[in-house]
Parts: structure tokens; sequence; C-alpha cells
């Protein structure tokens, strides 16, 4: 819990494991920490010393005898704090390079591809790219019943497509949920129900196909595919244009 708590801060896997071994030992010599954090021992000066310029550790000398102490645990706050200035440093000169970076990127030659993505943070950024070239959004098989975290970040991805003034046809598998009524007031958007229609979501934006299913994690494939997303968008046309039962 502890570990990867401190690797999302910033640490990395060894610095995690010898500051732990450090605030549960106390004051300890170098080989003391390996056998406690059970790394290296090529590898304990290295991470200690970065250790150190990040303000986590100190070293004190007895006898000749280097020993290291973990800083008390509120050192974790500063150390993130600088963290977040410096990275707010870099957040302005990474805006003043993109466009240099945007020109590198070859994008002329489009390739036909099916990839598997699993977990929401691969999804999202895929997603969201998608999002800047779309003309018309079309959802077939949305449902309300997932876990709130998933229906939360749709949420926040429709917001984002209405700031773009991007239309959505949305096909629900439910109705008279708090989603549904969601998406019924959202600008930009018509909504349409074919109930118990289909286990996955199936999302086409310009030349992509997104299926979705939620079952235990979170799994799309993805499809950039031209003739295949055509495809999609006209059976969800068909569908469309069915008369309300």
């Amino acid at each position: 819990m502890y570990e990867e708590l401190l690797n999302e801060c910033g640490l990395t896997q060894n610095e995690a494991l010898v500051y732990l071994a450090l605030l549960k030992r106390g004051k300890s010599k170098s080989g003391e920490i390996v056998r406690e954090a059970k790394i290296s021992g090529g590898k304990v000066y290295e991470t200690l010393y970065r250790l150190i310029d990040k303000g986590l550790v100190k070293s004190v000398s007895e006898n000749s005898i280097k020993h290291f102490i973990a800083n008390d645990p509120k050192t974790l706050l500063i150390y993130l704090e600088e963290k977040k200035k410096n990275l707010i440093g870099r957040e302005g000169e990474l805006k003043k390079i993109i466009p240099s970076l945007k020109n590198l990127r070859k994008e002329d030659i489009e390739l036909e591809a099916v990839s598997l993505i699993r977990g929401l943070k691969g999804i999202s950024t895929t997603v969201y790219e998608s999002l800047e070239k779309a003309r018309i959004i079309k959802i077939m098989g949305v449902r309300s019943s997932k876990d709130e975290k998933y229906n939360n970040f749709w949420r926040s991805w429709h917001k984002k497509r209405v700031g773009l003034y991007k239309k959505a046809l949305i096909l629900f598998s439910d109705k008279n949920t708090e989603y549904w009524k969601f998406f019924k007031k959202l600008r930009y958007t018509q909504v349409k129900e074919i109930l118990h229609f289909s286990p996955s979501a199936i999302m086409i934006v310009d030349k992509n196909t997104f299926i979705f299913s939620y079952e235990k994690e979170l799994t799309c494939i993805h499809i950039f595919s031209e003739p295949i997303t055509k495809s999609f968008s006209n059976f969800f046309d068909d569908l469309w244009k069915l008369p309300k039962r």
C-alpha cells in the first residue's frame, strides 16, 4: 500500500523500499538496509544518495562508519510540493514545444489497426484523442448499470464533447436512470432507446470503432479502419431509424 503510493508520488521502486526500510529500522548501515529492503547491494548507495538529494534521508558518521536515517515523513509533502512546482514550470515549456512536436509526427500514412486496451488510463488517452477529429459521434448499447467511476468518466468526456460543439447520437439499452437523464438534458445530444440491445457498448468516432466491455476490468477493442467503421455506422443508422416500441 505505502510502496505503491510512494511510487505514484515519484519515488522509484528501490527508493520506496529503502525509505520504508529506514522508517522501520531507524538509524541503519548500508548492509542492514539491504537486508530489510531486499534490494541489490550494488544499488543501495545509489538509491540512498538519490533519497538524500530529495531531502527524505540524511547520513551520519559514527566511528568512521556511515549510517543513514529517514527524515520525518512530513518531508514527503515538501518533496511533493517541490515536484509540483517543477512540473508546473515544465508544463509551460512543454506547451511551447507542442507545435514543433506535432510537426515531427508523421500522419501522412494511415494504417488500419486493431488493438486491445485495458484499464481506464489507456482508454482515456485514446478516446480523448479521437474526439478532436470527430464530426459526429454515434454510440449504441449504452447502459447505466456499470461502476459509477466509468459513468463519471463518460460524463466528463461528453461535457468536453459539448464544449467542442460535437454532436452525439446515443442508443441506450435502458432508460429512466440518473445516467440516462443526464444525456437527455445534454446539449448537442440525441438519445433513443433499444432496451436490452447489447452487452457491450460500441462507439463510432470518425474512422475509429470502440467496443467496450465493463465486466470485471474495463476493456476496449479499438479498430482504426474506415471500411469497418463505415459498416458499424451503417448498422447504427438502421437501428436509429427503427420506430419506437
